[in-house]
């Protein structure tokens, strides 16, 4: 919690004000998440402070609210393609990735629970939280800027605006978003090490090197460059989380063949 305080403080994203007379005021509360590898085992306790974006007021404190994350068919593709044309897979993430993100709208939260310094002071929001109505739609937009128009030069798919790429001397680059994890794909370590530092360049990321757990998949890399694909960690989690660990497995009812047809593929799909 006080590490999320000291990153919030750092990014300048808010400012002790005294209560305003006839504005909304946001609630806002901590809400604590564990982080899991591939193998399902926890590895980071996280604690965040959002915002209870039901308190807000449409038209006072937001406007629009939508925002596209990568399909996951996307993500798998550009796994298919990283294993059909040799690239390198690899994975950043954005360091609490909405705090970037400039607010539009005028908004006051009250100050967090347990972190109250009294004197009906309250926080006038300079940046979107996390739980804002608005939050993911102010960050997607910030992070298409700056891949696209403003620096980093990306082509945006218009099929899926979360999946971008560039060639640049001969060097391809993939990369799919979910907010604020991203899957990247190069065609040499020297290419990987720069769009990275483009990436640190914009925005405080977490380099977590070779692609090994995205989105509840595992991704496997085997020595004939074939990726295999696994939830398995994740729908065990799944399994005990609604009392069903110890249920009775039983077979696809799909066809072997159709599961993994094809000697030709390199990248196959396991659940």
């Amino acid at each position: 919690m006080l590490k999320e305080l000291a990153i919030m403080k750092e990014k300048e994203v808010f400012r002790t004000v005294p209560r305003p007379v006839g504005k909304n005021v946001v609630k806002s509360k901590w809400v604590y998440a564990n982080k899991y590898n591939d193998k399902g085992h926890i590895v980071a306790r996280k604690a965040r402070l959002v915002a209870k974006g039901f308190t807000q007021i449409l038209g006072e404190d937001y406007n629009e609210t939508y925002a596209s994350v990568a399909r996951l068919e996307s993500v798998r593709l550009v796994c298919v393609i990283a294993a059909s044309l040799g690239l390198r897979l690899w994975q950043v993430n954005f360091v609490s990735a909405f705090l970037n993100s400039e607010n539009t709208f005028e908004i006051y939260m009250e100050q967090p629970p347990g972190f109250d310094k009294g004197g009906d002071k309250v926080w006038l929001l300079l940046k979107t939280l996390y739980g804002m109505m608005q939050g993911a739609h102010d960050w997607a937009i910030t992070l298409d800027c700056t891949y696209t128009y403003t620096k980093h030069g990306y082509y945006t798919l218009k099929a899926d605006s979360q999946v971008r790429s560039k060639v640049v001397n001969g060097e391809l680059t993939l990369t799919t978003t979910w907010t604020d994890d991203v899957l990247g794909a190069s065609t040499t370590p020297a290419g990987e090490v720069k769009v990275k530092e483009e990436l640190r360049s914009s925005y405080e990321i977490k380099d977590l090197g070779e692609a090994k757990y995205i989105l509840g998949m595992k991704i496997e890399r085997t020595d004939d460059g074939s990726i295999k694909l696994s939830q398995r960690a994740y729908s065990e989690r799944v399994l005990e989380r609604f009392g069903m660990a110890e249920a009775k497995s039983h077979s696809t009812p799909l066809l072997l063949e159709m599961l993994m047809d094809g000697s030709q593929r390199k990248a196959t799909c396991f659940l």
